[in-house]
This record gives structure tokens, sequence and C-alpha cells, in this order.
């Protein structure tokens, strides 16, 4: 749930760490006492530590949260939002956020169906509901604009909806197939 906190942390602890560290490696050579340079530095390390952590994960988040797009969902590099998205998928565009991403993409209805039982058949026994066969929705600019507003996407009249298993803990995902563009829209939840 707080993974997208890790890497910020991480990076902060060992750049002040590091630094830290050399200041006190270099206090000799500025004829101070190491003792002296631990004991104001350590201080200032801490209550800079939050600061620093907010400003790195600022930078952080802007490379890896917000809209992207992709040829093929292969080279999204983020095992999260891969998962759930089919791999014959092209033209892929995802919006991604801290607890999941929402998703739009061209795929042949076919192939988007065995993939859909595929990962009822993998990840199945894992959720909390069974499988709903897919059903045909109207989609009213309510709906589409509750799950995908902000994006320019078009909305689609009606839809193929598919509910992929859902996890205990919130994961899972909702794709609505739009089979006369051949789009599909997807949602999706990580914890």
């Amino acid at each position: 749930m707080l993974w997208h906190l890790v890497l910020p942390f991480k990076i902060t602890f060992w750049t002040l760490g590091i630094a830290l560290g050399i200041a006190v490696l270099a206090a000799p050579a500025l004829q101070k006492k190491r003792s002296r340079i631990f004991l104001w530095g350590f201080p200032m390390v801490l209550v800079s530590f939050i600061p620093s952590c907010s400003l790195v994960m600022h930078f952080v988040d802007k490379s890896r949260f917000g809209v992207f797009e992709y040829d093929v969902p292969q080279t999204i590099s983020d095992p999260r939002v891969e998962r759930y998205l089919p791999t014959d998928a092209r033209e892929v565009t995802v919006d991604r956020f801290a607890s999941g991403y929402r998703a739009r993409y061209l795929i042949e209805s076919d192939v988007l169906e065995d993939w859909f039982d595929a990962v009822w058949e993998e990840f199945g026994e894992y959720s909390v509901n069974g499988k709903s066969p897919p059903e045909f929705i109207t989609v009213t600019n309510e709906i589409f604009d509750r799950k995908f507003s902000g994006l320019g996407w078009p909305r689609p009249s009606e839809v193929v909806f598919y509910q992929g298993p859902i996890a205990e803990n919130g994961a899972g995902f909702a794709i609505w197939y739009d089979a006369e563009t051949g789009f599909a829209y997807e949602t999706a939840t990580h914890w």
C-alpha cells in the first residue's frame, strides 16, 4: 500500500547518510574533530530528512506517475501495470498513479477474451467473488467521467464489461471493451 514511498525514502536515506559520512571523514582535513562534525551533522540530517524526502519524491513521481504512451505493454517496465494488461495490446496509453492505473489500448475481441479467461485461470482462486460472464452495458457520461475523466478519450456508447478477479485487499481490474472501435478501457488498483 505504501510501496511508492520506499524509493524516495531509500534515495534520501542513503544520500544524507553518505553526505554525513563524507563530512565526518573529511573533518580532520578541515581541522575539526570528527565527533563535533557528527554531533552537529546528525541533527541537521534528521531535520532535513522529511523535506529532502518530499523533494526527492516530487521528482521521482514525475517519471513514474502520469500519462504515458507505449507501442506494446512489454515496454512499460512496471510489473503492477503489466500484470493486468494483455500482452497483445497495441497503442497503449496508461495513466499511472500510486494506487493503480487507467489504460486504453487497441485489441481484438477474441484475443481479449482468451487473455481474460487465462487471467481468471491464474488468479481466480484469490478472488473474493466468482467470475461473472462479460455483459453488454451502455456507458453514460457520468460513468465514463467517473472512471476516465481528464484523459480526453472518446466515450464509447455500448461496451462489453469484463470484471477481473478482485483480491481481499481490493487489488484487481475491470475492462470496458468497445467492439466498434476495438479499444479497451481499463481501470486497475493495486496495493
